[in-house]
């Protein structure tokens, strides 16, 4: 099936990859909490669903190890796909036999459903990073073990997705044995030396934030709109390309880094149409919370319900010394949202990194892992390295 990027614009994360000519899948995964998660999967085109039932459990004959996958803030699984066949990481595991799982967080254009809440109800929306940690994480990985008869797997982290698993770690520390390796793509765990402009310039307001979550009934950051993005798409191919591009560019790169060259500008309004994919607010209120606060914790509510919830006035840090699952770190040094003193801080604490691998090119910033047009051999080919090592 041949597509242009125009046409890619409006399609969902499986139709996308269908029309990359690879097999997809849906998983609808619940959680403790009565999230569902909408999971997809990735599969080559001449895969034959070669299972059979043990007992509750389908047992897998292919020998494709499963991997997740798993994005970053207001991002989807459609960040794995959008480079298309053989640069895009979803397709380049795929191709290297794995069985690759693109996770959806909570919130997000995929995992929008409650048993109880809608979307418009606040308590919908009373969850940060934290919450994808403690509930989704481990409700995706028992969905892959159990599916497909695999007692561990691999994961990828990206950003927020290292974030949260650092959160499953450490609060849920059996869920190290269910993990073979962890590769940490741009890990975010401590902020406090983040150079983005924007993020710097958000903190300033983070009272405001508060308030209007509180009392403003503002619980959602840029939900995916499709109206919007195409609007936003038309736009840009529409109006002076120096102009437009230029403007999203900086955008990015306030936040990103500055100085690269490896975003491929004409991807702009597919990238625009699946990105952002929505947040809660939460999550944004958590991560300025830890910039200011200079430590990994949970959630700060305050002394008085601290107190209640925690039984401490401050919120309890992450104890990072029980994430015992096989780590390998990648970062930048023009990450604005990894500093490199972070990641320092970040890998003293954890008690089994296996290697930290600095990405040569020296602008690649932080949406580079996703979207830069030499991901494939500045980092993905590497990445199938360090999977090798932890077999």
């Amino acid at each position: 099936m041949n597509t242009t990027n125009q046409d890619e614009i409006h399609m969902t994360t499986p139709e996308l990859i269908t029309a990359h000519g690879y097999k997809s899948e849906t998983h609808h995964i619940w959680t403790e909490d009565e999230y569902c998660l909408d999971i997809h999967r990735v599969l080559p085109k001449s895969y034959q669903n070669s299972t059979y039932n043990y007992g509750s459990c389908e047992i897998s004959t292919k020998g494709s190890i499963p991997v997740l996958i798993h994005h970053g803030l207001l991002s989807s699984s459609a960040d794995w796909v959008l480079l298309g066949p053989k640069k895009a990481l979803a397709y380049i595991l795929c191709d290297n036999n794995y069985d690759v799982w693109l996770g959806n967080a909570r919130g997000n254009a995929y995992s929008r459903k409650h048993k109880q809440y809608t979307t418009k109800d606040k308590a919908f929306w009373n969850f940060s990073w934290h919450e994808i940690g403690y509930y989704d994480l481990p409700a995706i990985i028992d969905y892959i073990l159990e599916h497909t008869g695999y007692r561990k797997l691999y994961y990828i982290g990206y950003s927020q997705g290292t974030t949260a698993f650092y959160v499953m770690a450490s609060e849920k520390s059996e869920y190290n044995q269910k993990i073979k390796g962890m590769v940490s793509l741009a890990p975010i765990a401590f902020l406090s030396n983040q150079r983005s402009p924007l993020f710097k310039f958000i903190v300033h307001f983070y009272g405001l934030m508060e308030w209007g979550s509180s009392y403003c009934n503002v619980h959602q950051w840029f939900p995916r709109n499709r109206l919007q993005a195409q609007t936003l798409g038309t736009i840009i191919r529409n109006a002076p390309g120096s102009l437009t591009k230029g403007f999203c560019v900086c955008w990015f790169s306030l936040i990103a880094g500055f100085g690269s060259d490896q975003l491929d500008k004409s991807m702009l309004p597919l990238i625009l149409g699946h990105f952002p994919a929505g947040a809660s607010a939460k999550q944004i209120i958590h991560y300025s919370q830890s910039i200011l606060s200079g430590s990994f914790r949970k959630f700060n509510y305050g002394a008085t319900e601290n107190l209640k919830i925690y039984g401490s006035t401050q919120p309890p840090k992450y104890d990072l010394e029980k994430v015992k699952t096989p780590i390998v770190i990648f970062y930048s040094e023009n990450d604005f949202l990894t500093d490199p003193t972070d990641v320092k801080k970040l890998i003293d604490r954890l008690p089994n990194i296996i290697e930290t691998k600095k990405i040569e090119y020296a602008k690649f910033n932080h949406i580079d892992y996703l979207w830069g047009r030499d991901a494939r051999t500045l980092l993905y080919d590497t990445v199938l390295t360090v999977l090798q090592k932890f077999r």
